[in-house]
């Protein structure tokens, strides 16, 4: 993601769709990686609480990305603004470098911080199938059932 700053589709297209489909490529094994937290985050939740909110989780994570999209967009929209842009114009260097950069470097970079912190994710196999496992115990016997019926 980070070399797409370096590439133009215009000026070096066979590089700039390498790295382009290589970045998308890599993107949707992170994109998959957060969202299959998501389940892992309801059986944590109500092990933890004794409550499972489904519901609350998928809507709250559906609620952040709209508010990441809104920021995200607005912040380049004033940033673009601030350094002169104007539609159907050839653009100055600094609107060009914002662009290059609101479409690399800054994905690149937060894609990083991504992947540090999947790493220090410890919800592993073993450990979501003891959660599973106590969970399925504890409504076992609310419902006055032995654990293994």
């Amino acid at each position: 993601m980070i070399a797409l700053y370096f590439f133009s589709p215009n000026a070096s297209p066979v590089p700039f769709y390498l790295f382009a489909a290589l970045s998308q490529f890599f993107f949707s094994g992170f994109n998959t990686a957060i969202y299959t937290i998501i389940p892992d985050c309801l059986e944590y939740g109500e092990w933890v609480t004794g409550v499972r909110n489904d519901g609350f989780q998928y809507a709250f994570i559906s609620l952040g990305n709209k508010i990441g999209m809104a920021l995200g967009i607005s912040l380049l929209a004033q940033a673009l603004e601030a350094a002169g842009y104007v539609s159907n114009a050839a653009q100055n260097e600094t609107v060009l470098s914002i662009m290059r950069h609101a479409f690399s470097t800054i994905p690149g970079i937060l894609w990083v911080a991504t992947a540090a912190a999947l790493f220090f994710y410890k919800l592993n196999k073993r450990t979501y199938n003891r959660i599973v496992e106590v969970i399925r115990h504890r409504a076992a016997k609310k419902r006055g059932l032995r654990p293994d019926e």
